[in-house]
């Protein structure tokens, strides 16, 4: 079991960010990123999971973001995560929560995705219990990037303040 243990670490840092230029990447604290991407790459998941020992096929708890074509909740364009993963086999199963603002039109969304571990990529539902929504795509490794600054336009120009995503989720 500690070896799937190793191997969800091994997969999840293969997969991990390429360092950001100008950044020092040799001090012992420096950040490790697995970033992917979901809903045609429209909306950007980050892990940090520097530190954690995997112990019996497990990592975590560990914390990451998300953000891109998401609806704003009290006026955030993002919002932080807190996921585990689990090695079964061929698979590492990664279960995650984005922590959305008590706000109208908002509620935490759980996530869960079954990720091929040679690949680290599958399919991803989601669902959140307060707006009654749930969704599928496909999750897929993709190079980290910095999120928008807050009031940055989204696509089509919108601030993500009202209106929907492309999701049909209404903004409040």
């Amino acid at each position: 079991m500690v070896a799937g243990g190793i191997a969800v670490v091994l997969c999840l840092s293969a997969h991990a960010g390429k360092p950001k230029p100008g950044h020092d990447h040799d001090r012992e604290d420096s950040k490790i990123e697995a970033c992917f991407t979901a809903f045609e790459g429209t909306v950007h998941y980050q892990f940090s999971i520097k530190g954690y020992k995997p112990t019996d096929g497990e990592i975590g708890p560990f914390q990451g973001r998300v953000f891109g074509a998401l609806v704003a909740c009290a006026g955030l364009n993002q919002w932080p995560l807190t996921a585990t993963a689990i090695e079964a086999g061929d698979r590492v199963v990664l279960a995650f929560r984005a922590m959305t603002v008590d706000a109208v039109g908002c509620g935490a969304v759980d996530y869960l995705v079954a990720l091929d571990a040679g690949t680290l990529s599958g399919p991803l539902q989601l669902h959140n219990a307060r707006n009654q929504f749930a969704n599928t795509s496909t999750f897929v490794p993709a190079p980290c990037v910095e999120p928008p600054s807050p009031g940055a336009r989204g696509p089509g120009g919108g601030t993500g303040r009202g209106g929907a995503d492309l999701h049909g989720n209404a903004a409040p």
